[in-house]
C-alpha cells in the first residue's frame, strides 16, 4: 500500500476542509472515517483513490493511500502518489506562515491544529473548469453543477457512480446542448466549450501555468494577465487560480471576502481596496492565505475542528 509522509504540523481534516472542493467530484470527505476520497483516472480507467491519516512519528505525517478498481502497477501507482501530493500541497514549507501568523489574534492557532494548506485539484485544467462554474452564483448551485458535469468522467469499476472528471475531450463530445439542458451551466457553456478546445487544438496548456507557478522568475502578475485571458474568467476568478497554483501574494477580494475585512479590521464599514492591501500587506507572499484563513475559521467546519482540538489538547 502507497503512502506519503508531510512533516508536521498538519492535518488531512483541516486540509480536506480548508473549502468547499471536497463537496465536489470527483473529491469526497468522510468526516466519520476521517477519508478523503479522490477518483483518479489512468490510460482511461478510474481508480479510487482513498487517502486517510494514520499517525505520527517525531516530526512527521504519515498518510496511507488505498487504490480501488482495477490492477495496480508500480508506475500508476507512483503517478498517483504526485497527483494526491500536488492536491495538498505537501511539498509546500508553512513555517514562514505559521511564524507570520504568531502574532495575530486568531491565526496562531493554525499550527496547532495542522492548517494552513489549501486543498486543490489534481489537474489544472480541472480547477478551470470548476472556477467557471463558481462564478456568478452561490455555492450550493455551484456543486449541483460542477458535480453533473463530473458525471460525464468514466465510472470505478464496481462503482458506477463514483466517476473520474472528463477530460477536455469528454466535455466537447458531449456537447453545448447536455452542458446546457442537463448540467445546467447556463451562460458558462460557451466559456467551458472554448476553454475545452483550447486545450484540445493546443492553445492553451494548464500545465504550463502549473509549471510557471513555480518558477520564482514568473511574477505573479504576469500569470494573472495570463489568465485573466480567458473567457469567463474575471479579477476574483483570476486572483482565485493564481491562489490554486500556490501563488498567495495577491488578494482574492470578492462579495465574501470584502465584507469579511469589513467586520474584523473596519467595525462593519466598507474599506477601499487600498485600504484592504494596506491591513495584508505586512504578510507579504502569504498576504491571501491569511485573509483565507481568517475568513475560514469563521465557518462551521473550522469551528469544529477548533473545538475537537480544544477537547482533546
Amino acid at each position: 500500500m502507497p503512502y506519503l509522509t508531510v512533516r508536521s504540523p498538519f492535518s488531512l481534516a483541516a486540509t480536506a476542509l480548508s473549502h468547499g472542493w471536497h463537496e465536489c467530484s470527483p473529491l469526497s470527505w468522510s468526516h466519520g472515517g476521517r477519508c478523503l476520497q479522490f477518483i483518479e483516472r489512468w490510460k482511461n480507467r478510474a481508480y479510487r483513490v482513498s487517502v486517510t491519516e494514520i499517525g505520527k512519528k517525531k516530526d512527521t505525517i504519515r498518510l496511507n493511500l488505498e487504490i480501488d478498481g482495477g490492477p495496480v502497477d508500480d508506475e500508476m501507482q507512483g503517478v498517483f502518489v504526485e497527483r494526491i501530493e500536488y492536491a495538498l500541497d505537501l511539498q509546500r514549507d508553512l513555517t514562514p506562515l505559521h511564524i507570520a501568523c504568531s502574532g495575530h489574534s486568531t491565526l496562531n492557532i493554525l499550527p496547532k491544529i495542522g492548517a494552513g494548506r489549501v486543498m486543490r485539484s489534481a489537474s489544472f485544467a480541472e480547477t478551470i473548469v470548476k472556477t467557471i462554474c463558481s462564478t456568478n452564483v452561490n455555492w450550493t448551485q455551484a456543486v449541483k453543477m460542477i458535480n453533473r458535469l463530473g458525471q460525464l468522467g468514466p465510472p470505478v469499476r464496481h462503482f458506477v457512480n463514483l466517476t473520474a472528471w472528463p477530460t477536455p475531450r469528454e466535455i466537447l463530445k458531449a456537447g453545448e446542448e447536455y452542458l446546457r439542458d442537463v448540467c445546467r451551466l447556463g451562460y458558462r457553456v460557451p466559456f467551458i466549450m472554448k476553454f475545452c478546445r483550447d486545450v484540445c487544438d493546443g492553445k492553451v496548456d494548464p500545465d504550463d501555468w502549473v509549471r510557471q507557478a513555480a518558477d520564482p522568475t514568473v511574477d505573479s502578475d504576469t500569470l494573472l494577465a495570463q489568465l485573466r485571458g480567458m473567457d469567463g474568467i474575471g479579477p476574483s476568478s483570476s486572483h482565485f487560480l493564481l491562489t490554486m497554483l500556490g501563488r498567495f501574494d495577491r488578494l482574492i477580494l470578492d462579495s465574501a471576502s470584502i465584507p469579511h475585512v469589513a467586520r474584523t479590521h473596519f467595525n462593519g464599514r466598507k474599506p477601499s481596496i487600498r485600504e484592504i492591501e494596506r491591513v495584508y500587506e505586512p504578510y507579504g507572499e502569504w498576504k491571501n492565505l491569511v485573509l483565507w484563513f481568517e475568513h475560514w475559521l469563521n465557518w462551521q467546519t473550522a469551528r469544529n475542528l477548533l473545538a475537537e482540538y480544544e477537547r482533546n489538547g
